[in-house]
């Protein structure tokens, strides 16, 4: 078993996964995981309270572990990794507050580190390049690579027993922008938690402050059925490789509408109507003026009109944007590229105007022609 889980560790870090790029749709916020525990320590439980601020942009974490040390005297029972957190990251050890430290450069080596026995800190051999590094992942098929030296750690002197470890920060949201809404989202690996010596009991409080919003989770139904101010996950066994609270703010029905309509279909029907209008400018003005050998109103319109479809499919974006409001993603790519269309566009509008005036033009000199004929 143990061979297999080493075996997995230098699998795993052989690939760099990564969440994000230049060009990725998710805005992250922070990056925690449950605790890397050493081989003297059973947990017996995991405590996770998540207050949610009433603006959803951050939420206030405190993670109590319930553990038992095989071993009396001054030692590291806990590993933590917490990145781009809000304020101070404090840890208290049975209601006493400690000091946490940087793992330093000389406890990077395994040979000499007091973290070799660690679960799933392992220096893979005959892969220099890939040691003191430990992998948190994010769900199934991506997660981080880290240095060591990134986690935190504390030094307490615990006699043997059951003791409390309590974590708090204040963790910023995770924003998806890759639809027309935000979505907005606090994470938690419990990837770690596989790898510990002994699994008890989860639970997951999740409390809202301000207004309930419904919010959406990879966990299931929590046990009061329905999302509320508060509410409660029990497990008995990992639930996912890592828990999310996420929230999508609702549609109002005009911005329901134009987001099912699409901007592209919104520049078809301002299309529609901009040639309507001026097909009766252009019959209007040649009903006017018959014998003309051009039609001023067939020019202007001509290099008018596919401008304004195209602005209408830029803008079409911005209207939406602007009636969404500040959850609106505004991530809609080099839209104003569809311009380079405009020179394309003139002429074969312009040759359909110029066809129809013409018909029209032809259709009303018949016409005069029949009724002079008439007269005579």
């Amino acid at each position: 078993m143990k061979f297999k889980i080493v075996l997995l560790i230098v699998t795993l870090l052989r690939v760099q996964f990564t969440l994000a790029n230049m060009s990725s749709p998710i805005w992250e916020g922070t990056v925690t995981s449950t605790a890397f525990s050493s081989k003297d320590i059973n947990i017996l439980s995991e405590f996770i309270h998540i207050k949610i601020e009433e603006d959803y942009k951050t939420a206030r974490f405190t993670v109590e572990y319930t553990l038992q040390s095989e071993l009396a005297g001054r030692q590291i029972p806990l590993l933590f990794y917490a990145q781009d957190y809000k304020d101070s990251f404090l840890v208290w050890v049975d209601d006493k507050s400690v000091d946490v430290q940087n793992i330093p450069e000389q406890y990077t080596h395994f040979a000499h580190s007091p973290f070799s026995g660690f679960s799933r800190l392992k220096e893979p051999s005959n892969h220099e390049n890939e040691s003191d590094k430990v992998i948190i992942q994010w769900d199934e098929n991506a997660g981080f690579v880290y240095n060591i030296n990134d986690l935190k750690y504390f030094e307490a002197d615990l006699e043997k027993g059951v003791h409390k470890v309590r974590v708090t920060y204040t963790a910023n949201v995770w924003t998806d922008v890759s639809g027309w809404i935000k979505t907005y989202s606090f994470r938690y690996s419990l990837t770690p938690a596989k790898f510990w010596k002994s699994f008890g009991t989860l639970t997951v409080t999740v409390e809202q402050a301000g207004i309930v919003r419904q919010i959406a989770t990879n966990i299931g139904a929590p046990l009061e059925k329905t999302i509320q101010a508060k509410n409660t996950w029990v497990f008995t066994q990992l639930p996912a490789d890592y828990i999310e609270f996420s929230y999508t703010p609702e549609m109002s029905g005009l911005t329901r509408v134009l987001t099912d309509i699409q901007p592209f279909r919104l520049s078809i029907i301002t299309a529609v109507l901009l040639f309507v209008l001026h097909l009766w400018l252009v019959l209007r003005y040649r009903k006017r003026h018959i014998h003309k050998k051009y039609s001023y109103v067939v020019i202007a319109g001509s290099w008018l009109v596919p401008g304004l479809i195209l602005l209408s499919y830029i803008y079409s974006f911005m209207l939406i944007d602007y009636i969404i409001g500040e959850d609106a993603c505004r991530r809609h790519g080099h839209v104003f590229l569809i311009i380079i269309l405009y020179p394309l566009l003139v002429p074969v509008y312009w040759t359909i105007m110029w066809l129809l005036d013409k018909l029209q033009k032809k259709r009303l000199l018949n016409k005069q022609f029949s009724r002079k004929d008439t007269s005579l």
